[in-house]
């Protein structure tokens, strides 16, 4: 049995920054102060990966990382954008030498559950030294608006086509998982075009990265609209057509 590996050095980047969360040193624990960037139950993708991801790194054999193969999550209500903090806490379920399950808990500032969520990742070996990151800056308002401008939708369908920069990638430079959650449930959300209703859940599997520097696209096509509840289809692709995420979005009327 390979030893356990070294408490995950927990680094922050272009995602954390651009929806201000901060991850505690232990890494299965992080909080995510509301604002403008958290005007979505999508948004709260990057804080979700950051716990569920370092409680799966925390849990890996020596000298392996873990990357996200599917990260779902259950909304019960919509974060609020006052300033208020939310905090989430992840820890893993069940590890063997290739893959984990972890699973986490977001809550408001007066302890209401806004959303369960679990991630399955898969173990890989690092090609060099553990990941380093950016430091976490002030959040970056500007590009989360910039890119939301970028999604066009008509007739039950979403397209929106983003660079994969600096300011959206991981620690070892790949598009966040966070990130393409956010993405995912942005274009669902505008392929659905129905102001009254809300996430209740999302899932998504990731079949190959999109690394620094792709294209990526991500098109939504509402599979099934009724009058209280949608399922919609995201497929995130690279410039070769190839899916890199496949999502699915559920909405339905609260209450």
């Amino acid at each position: 049995m390979n030893p356990p590996a070294a408490q995950p050095v927990v680094v922050g980047g272009g995602p954390e920054a651009l929806f201000a969360v901060t991850v505690f040193e232990d890494g299965v624990r992080a909080e995510m102060t509301t604002g403008p960037w958290s005007d979505s139950a999508g948004s709260l993708g990057v804080l979700a990966d950051n716990v569920l991801g370092y409680a799966l790194i925390e849990g890996a054999p020596a000298g392996l990382w873990s990357v996200s193969a599917e990260i779902s999550l259950d909304f019960f209500r919509l974060p609020p954008v006052d300033g208020t903090t939310l905090r989430a806490e992840g820890r893993t379920l069940h590890a063997t030498s290739a893959t984990g399950l972890a699973e986490g808990s977001i809550v408001d500032a007066q302890g209401r559950l806004v959303s369960r969520c679990r991630q399955w990742g898969r173990y890989v070996a690092l090609s060099g030294p553990a990941p380093e990151g950016r430091p976490t800056t002030t959040p970056t308002v500007g590009l989360l608006a910039k890119i939301r401008e970028q999604v066009s939708a008509a007739d039950g369908r979403a397209e929106l086509r983003i660079d994969v920069g600096d300011d959206l990638v991981n620690p070892i430079g790949t598009l966040h998982g966070g990130i393409s959650l956010w993405l995912a449930e942005l274009t669902a959300s505008a392929a659905l075009a129905r102001p009254d209703f809300v996430p209740a859940s999302l899932t998504a599997t990731y079949p190959r990265p999109f690394p620094h520097g792709e294209v990526a696209t991500f098109r939504a096509e509402v599979v099934t609209a009724g009058r209280r509840m949608a399922v919609t289809r995201v497929i995130g692709a690279n410039r070769a057509g190839k899916p890199c995420v496949v999502a699915t979005v559920h909405h339905h009327i609260p209450g």
